[in-house]
């Protein structure tokens, strides 16, 4: 924070006396730029910032950022200052109070710029005789807002020994002021660029390394395929002793040791047969595919971790921003889709929790091709499985969407229910009946027990993206 002897340096150093104010930039509530010209100096910048821990004033050579909406005390310094010229300047003595003179078209204004500590920090418009025509902040328990009576403090001896002008190098005070609150704000926005980095790299290292245990352990139920097909193989060998109906068999293996092997009564011993070698290819291409998406997840965490390494590891202001806002801007279009939004093996998966939202997924977020899914008997959310082109959806994915649907429905408790979905395109709403109620056509069935393990590695998804 500046002393009122730092004040007195800067202001020495400021070409104020004879400038005009052009224009007047607003960049928050506590900060505006003054754009001035001056015959001698010609255009120039004077920052001032109030009300921070930051707070100073300094001439510049930078415009910040400007505010997408001005203020009502921005609005009226516009309205009344610009085009004034600065007549007097003057320092309360020992004292962090600054006043500036302004005359435009015969009538005198005072700019009062007030470097005090705590909420005494403020600017104020008042007229010459000292009534608050508008204020930076309004404060009316301080008798501190519009029509209130602005008092001049009292001036001090100048304490340069209890009030000492810090060490400084460079062209001017001005410079060095500029540059040195400057740094101390990047250094700031610089570490809360890191905390939330930080934070936003453990949430999404998690989500990717619970995806990882999730497909480790598919691959773990799914490599033992070969058991499957040397069962076809076994049955293949006794089909002469298969009957249909049976729901068992006893038979000998290739190395003469007895073995049951359990059937299904209604279909015939060459149906049977076909079974497991159907249930061995499907296995096999379960694994493969388990085994495809293992290596692209690993791949995806190693780039990942590296990434978060290597920008975190920089720390620079503008690259922290970027890996931030490249993260946040699928959030904020995420806020226009109700519910919940999920991903399953490259698929987009989208979960109404209530009827209005039920209503809204399928209004306005839904194609004709989309998925959707809900419980049958118990009433719950909409699953919508967002259609991929020339991709058919995999089992791993309705399992996913089939446990959401159970997660966020009346069956949750009970662990397990009993599903069924179909094309968008194959609804129909009820005439007269209640928001978001809809009848399926051309559905298909789907029973689901809950797996905890797929679940939770969906759920913390949503920790991390919602």
């Amino acid at each position: 924070m500046l002393n009122s002897n730092e004040i007195r340096l800067l202001l020495s150093e400021l070409p104020l006396e004879g400038s005009f104010i052009q224009k007047v930039t607003e960049h928050d509530i506590h900060s505006f730029t003054l754009s001035l010209f001056h015959r001698e100096e010609k255009a120039w910048l004077l920052y001032v910032e109030t009300g921070t821990k930051y707070q100073h004033f300094c001439r510049t050579g930078v415009m910040r950022r400007k505010s997408p909406k001005a203020q009502r005390f921005t609005q009226y310094m516009r309205s009344n200052l610009v085009g004034s010229r600065i007549q007097e300047v003057w320092q309360v003595p020992g004292d962090r109070t600054v006043r500036l003179t302004l005359a435009h078209d015969g009538v005198l204004l005072l700019l009062w710029l007030r470097f005090f500590s705590g909420p005494g920090s403020n600017v104020f418009i008042t007229d010459s005789d000292g009534y608050i025509l508008e204020a930076q902040m309004r404060r009316p328990q301080r008798d501190e807002s519009k029509g209130g009576h602005l008092d001049c403090p009292e001036g001090r001896p100048w304490d340069e020994e209890r009030f000492p002008v810090r060490q400084w190098e460079g062209p001017s005070f001005n410079a060095f002021i500029d540059e040195w609150y400057s740094d101390e704000a990047k250094r700031e926005l610089t570490g809360d660029a890191l905390a939330k980095l930080t934070v936003q790299r453990d949430k999404e290292l998690a989500a990717l390394r619970s995806q990882v245990r999730d497909v480790t352990r598919r691959v773990e139920q799914s490599k033992d395929s070969e058991s499957l097909k040397m069962t076809g193989d076994i049955l293949s060998a006794n089909a002469w002793a298969l009957k249909k109906g049976m729901s068992e068999a006893h038979v000998y293996d290739f190395d003469g040791n007895e073995v049951v092997i359990s059937l299904d009564s209604s279909l015939s011993p060459s149906e049977n047969i076909n079974a497991f070698y159907q249930k061995y290819k499907r296995q096999q291409r379960i694994h493969q595919a388990a085994l495809e998406e293992l290596e692209a997840l690993n791949g995806q965490l190693a780039r990942r971790t590296a990434y978060y390494d290597e920008v975190l590891a920089r720390a620079e202001l503008g690259t922290l921003r970027k890996a931030l806002v490249k993260q946040d801007a699928p959030k904020a279009q995420q806020k226009a889709i109700p519910g919940l939004r999920f991903t399953s093996h490259g698929f987009e998966l989208l979960v109404g929790r209530n009827a209005k939202e039920n209503d809204e997924l399928l209004r306005h977020h839904c194609r004709s091709n989309d998925l959707w899914m809900h419980t049958r008997d118990h009433a719950g959310g909409y699953v919508i499985i967002k259609a991929l082109k020339g991709k058919s959806v995999p089992l791993d994915v309705l399992l996913d969407a089939g446990n959401l649907a159970i997660h966020y429905s009346k069956a949750k408790s009970q662990g397990r229910a009993d599903l069924y979905y179909t094309q968008v395109k194959f609804l129909r709403r009820i005439k007269d009946g209640k928001t978001g109620l809809v009848t399926p056509t051309q559905e298909k069935n789907l029973h689901v027990v809950v797996d905890e393990s797929r679940l939770s590695g969906l759920l913390l998804q949503k920790e991390a993206f919602h």
